[in-house]
């Protein structure tokens, strides 16, 4: 048996480089409640996190209820860069291909909303690699870094959370898998939101619970292919 079942893939920065263009909109929206943060206070802060996260946290630092317009100005700012520049993260389709042949089930578990993901999956073309098998937060009470959406997945895929791969780009994610008592957790800092920082960023994954970390989808496939059956 493998040291692993399944693999539960973080979506945004992990598979698709959205990461980007969602902090710098976020960043445009924090302004406007008089909140700034430098790109790596973002990185460390938001990646990851719901929109009822990061609301809650606009209300206590801001002392404004950013109320039910502050998500839907944000995602409609998102979408519209998403349909022109929103690209897979290189090596994806050869990593999900490999583990087709290798016939290990693979699911996402994604602190976007529903809507969100399920639009930027029919963007790159992966809608159909995820076909039932694309996790929001929004499903369960907690988003990132509860545990939550890891159990969720790993019952959603039948195998114990222990014996999943979770492959995470944010420090919410890696404590939250962490947290579901996941050993294998690989840290991802590929995403062009992590340029320039990719090496602190990693020493900020590890220390949160990441077990190995890579720069690219292709070190992944080298790491499935060195793993016992």
């Amino acid at each position: 048996m493998r040291r692993f079942d399944a693999v539960i893939f973080d979506f945004d920065g992990v598979l698709v480089d959205s990461e980007l263009i969602s902090l710098s909109e976020l960043n445009r929206s924090l302004e406007a409640f008089g909140i700034g943060k430098s790109w790596e206070a973002l990185v460390d802060g938001f990646l990851g996190h719901s929109n009822s996260a990061i609301a809650e946290y606009i209300e206590q630092h801001s002392g404004q209820n950013p109320g039910i317009e502050f998500p839907e100005r944000w995602a409609k700012r998102i979408f519209e860069r998403f349909a022109t520049d929103l690209t897979l993260i290189p090596g994806t389709m050869d990593l999900l291909g490999t583990l087709d042949a290798e016939a290990i089930p693979y699911c996402i578990a994604s602190g976007s909303s529903p809507d969100r993901l399920q639009y930027s999956l029919e963007l790159v073309g992966l809608d159909g690699c995820f076909r039932d098998k694309a996790y929001s937060c929004d499903l369960v009470a907690k988003g990132k870094p509860a545990p939550d959406i890891f159990f969720y997945a790993a019952d959603k895929l039948g195998v114990s959370p222990r014996n999943c791969l979770v492959i995470e780009d944010g420090i919410a994610g890696t404590v939250g898998a962490k947290a579901a008592e996941i050993d294998h957790i690989i840290g991802f800092v590929g995403g062009s939101h992590l340029l320039g920082c990719e090496d602190s960023h990693a020493a900020k994954l590890t220390k949160s619970g990441a077990s190995h970390i890579v720069r690219t989808l292709a070190e992944i496939e080298t790491m499935l292919s060195a793993t016992p059956a």
